[in-house]
């Protein structure tokens, strides 16, 4: 072969047969053939040029293989930032038939093309030229004193390229393996073609951007580096309205490959989300310079719904998982209102204010006020409230139920001890009850105490009798309270008897008694007075001053007493008014008795320990003691009971 082989560019007006015509987006200059990517259209153009080289039994000479690569798959816009020129191959030429016979099949398999490489020699010719023996590239064939000599030759880089491409290897050829391969003096496989493997992308993902937006469950540490293992870290997280949650990273998309073919490996599509679609409740979404952010809109507390990935905040507290030693340990909450759908274990303690639970409680829920409301049963735990009602839909068994200020409803109540302000049951057995007010549907051996006692069915069971106690107040210190102050009343009006006879006997002087009826005349305009009568005025009025200042201090003393007085005279009123209130509505009531039933009235002296404070033993150890504060109303065990608390008189 000549160094450099004759080119097979031609004119379009004179092409021969062997020649091509350059495209328009190709030109041929001194040192080779450039591409104008501006006159590009698409990869096509380049691509279809290339397959009419090849398929015109030519090839380009001195190919820029990683600028042809780019031209043939990457997008013309790149290109073009590389500039508008750029260099392909020297020349394009022909790839003679006995050349392209040098050229084997590759194999293809497993995202790479090998190619078996071994000497190569072409065909025999005859000749009766002497070949010199030390000549390695010829071999001798020595017959009918004629010599056959076959020329060993090289393959050549870019006659490789077009024979690959002819057989459909066409991208990612490994130069450097393509050079070592031409050299081997022996048969070797060498993969001379490897695919380029796609570039995953990165799904859009978000990242926090507050503190304790999750819950730790690490034991709650307290003062003295102590911890408590009964409560978590964080278990409800609080947010602040305008607080950013999380800021949204967008998605990076991959990259694509190629096999040795040229066709795409596509890169799988990353994912992507909208972040609207996880405002809930509470929240919205902000979009600014640096990024897309989810932000509070409210003050609450932070849910996140594990199955929709949904942020929400709300005033309220909605747990579905319980609440155990496993879970979320004891719990004290500052929010309005609690939610819980899930079991509260035996030994949990729930701090809260409102609470809604709709599966059984074991556990102890101690409330500050609101409501506590029970859907299910509550068994072997308590609930208290301080300013609030309960309410228990189903049975409370073995429970302590407390709402000193509020009410307490349950359908069914069996072996509880209940104190409330009023007392609403359908059921109950067994139980202990103190209340001002008390309605029970069914009373089976309870031992209730309280003002008013309504009661529509008494039964005993197991031979254990009803015990009904009519609270009655201690009189007593309303009566001595009034005699204490009747007492005062009565020193008042000695005190202010005394200061009037002062006032009177000093209104009484003849020169005070005359300037008050003529300063009362003047200052009615009855009189007028001369000149000569103004002195006179001014002497009488110096000499009558300590008189007058005298009889201003009495008159000051006479209102203090009497608004002294006064003020006595209310607070017997007042309590008057209390004895009469605490004497009212004290009364009981039962509509049928069917089984053994006391009824009677218990005294509550003001000494004495008030029966809502006392622990549960002693309580119903109280309730069913006869002693001198009590008065036996009622004791039978048929029949029916009414009876209304007949005040006495103040």
């Amino acid at each position: 072969m000549p160094e450099h082989p004759e080119t097979a560019i031609g004119n379009l007006t004179d092409l021969q047969e062997g020649q091509i015509a350059l495209s328009r987006f190709i030109v041929q200059r001194d040192d080779g053939l450039y591409v104008i990517v501006a006159r590009l259209e698409s990869a096509a153009d380049f691509l279809g040029f290339v397959n009419g080289v090849v398929a015109s039994g030519l090839y380009f000479r001195a190919l820029e293989y990683p600028s042809f690569l780019s031209l043939l798959y990457d997008d013309p816009a790149s290109c073009l930032a590389a500039g508008d020129d750029i260099f392909i191959a020297a020349d394009i030429t022909a790839f003679r038939p006995e050349r392209q016979a040098l050229y084997k099949a590759l194999r293809i398999a497993n995202g790479e093309a090998a190619y078996l490489f071994e000497p190569v020699y072409l065909e025999p010719s005859t000749s009766e030229a002497p070949v010199e023996e030390g000549d390695a590239r010829q071999r001798r064939m020595v017959g009918g004193g004629r010599r056959s000599v076959e020329t060993r030759v090289r393959l050549d880089r870019d006659e490789f390229i077009a024979s690959a491409w002819a057989k459909c290897v066409r991208f990612g050829i490994d130069l450097d393996a393509v050079h070592e391969g031409i050299l081997l003096d022996k048969p070797e496989w060498r993969v001379v073609a490897r695919n380029r493997p796609f570039v995953p992308g990165k799904d859009a993902e978000i990242t926090e951007q507050a503190m304790g937006l999750r819950r730790n469950n690490a034991p709650r540490r307290l003062l003295g580096d102590k911890v408590d293992l009964r409560q978590f870290e964080t278990r409800y997280p609080q947010v602040i309205a305008g607080i950013r949650l999380v800021k949204k990273i967008p998605r990076t998309l991959g990259e694509d490959g190629r096999d040795v073919t040229g066709k795409v490996l596509a890169a799988p599509l990353a994912k992507d989300f909208d972040l609207t679609s996880l405002a809930g409740p509470g929240t919205r979404v902000s979009r600014e310079s640096d990024g897309e952010y989810l932000l509070a809109s409210v003050c609450g507390f932070l849910n996140i719904d594990m199955r929709s990935n949904q942020f929400s905040v709300a005033d309220k507290i909605v747990s579905h998982e319980g609440v155990s030693a496993r879970t979320t340990g004891d719990l004290s909450l500052t929010g309005e209102i609690y939610e819980q759908h899930g079991e509260i274990q035996e030994k949990r303690v729930v701090k809260c204010r409102s609470i809604t639970a709709y599966a059984d409680v074991f556990g102890n829920i101690v409330s500050a006020g609101g409501i506590v409301h029970l859907k299910h049963n509550l068994v072997g735990g308590s609930a208290s409230n301080d300013e609030g009602d309960i309410m228990v839909d189903g049975v409370a068994s073995g429970a302590t139920l407390i709402a000193h200020q509020g009410c307490i409803s349950v359908q069914r109540a069996d072996n509880c001890v209940i104190v409330g302000r009023q007392v609403v049951i359908g059921h109950a057995t067994l139980c202990d009850i103190v209340a001002e007010e008390l309605s029970l549907e069914v009373a089976e051996s309870c031992a209730v105490a309280g003002k008013t006692l309504s009661v529509r069915l008494a039964r005993a069971r197991r031979d254990i009798d009803n015990v009904l106690l009519v609270l009655l107040p201690d009189l007593s210190s309303f009566a001595a309270q009034i005699v204490a102050l009747r007492r005062d009343l009565a020193g008042l009006a000695t005190a202010i008897a005394a200061q009037r006879e002062k006032i009177a006997a000093l209104r009484g002087d003849r020169e005070v008694s005359s300037y008050l009826l003529l300063a009362g005349k003047l200052k009615r305009h009855e009189v007028a007075l001369s000149s000569e009568q103004e002195v006179g005025w001014r002497r009488l009025s110096a000499q009558v001053a300590p008189a007058l200042r005298t009889l201003a201090q009495l008159g000051e003393a006479a209102n203090g007493l009497d608004a002294e007085s006064q003020a006595v005279v209310a607070a017997i009123d007042e309590i008057l008014a209390a004895r009469e209130q605490a004497c009212q509505g004290i009364a009981c009531t039962v509509d049928q008795v069917t089984g053994d039933t006391r009824v009677s009235t218990l005294l509550v002296r003001v000494a004495d320990l008030p029966l809502a404070v006392l622990p549960g033993k002693d309580l119903k150890a109280r309730l069913r003691r006869a002693d001198s504060a009590t008065k036996p109303l009622f004791a039978g065990a048929a029949g029916r009971f009414a009876w209304i608390y007949p005040a006495p008189p103040a």
